[in-house]
């Protein structure tokens, strides 16, 4: 995950925002384990499900890129490098860099 924050950091001032979803910890877990590993985006607790549902996740991690209309532009379900050329071309494209 410290690309993710690296990602955050680089895009933030263009609009990016990151948010994690956590099916499992509780409030003050994950809060314990964003402040360990020094992480600044957001996290939203979802032990019920609903977001997770309402998105389809069946697999984790699954993560989105959501344009600035707030359209989903891309889906991906499982491990990815996102600090990648190739991936920094995506983000680009969808902030309009």
């Amino acid at each position: 995950m410290p690309f993710l924050e690296q990602l955050e950091k680089k895009y933030h001032d263009n609009g990016l925002k990151i948010l994690m979803i956590n099916t499992r910890e509780s409030k003050e877990q994950a809060a314990s384990f964003m402040l360990r590993n020094k992480y600044s985006f957001s996290v939203l607790i979802d032990r019920e499900g609903v977001v997770s549902e309402k998105f389809s996740v069946f697999g984790l991690p699954t993560a989105f890129l959501i344009d600035k209309q707030g359209k989903a532009v891309l889906r991906s379900t499982g491990y990815r490098n996102w600090n990648t050329k190739k991936m920094h071309q995506v983000f680009d494209s969808i902030i309009g860099e």
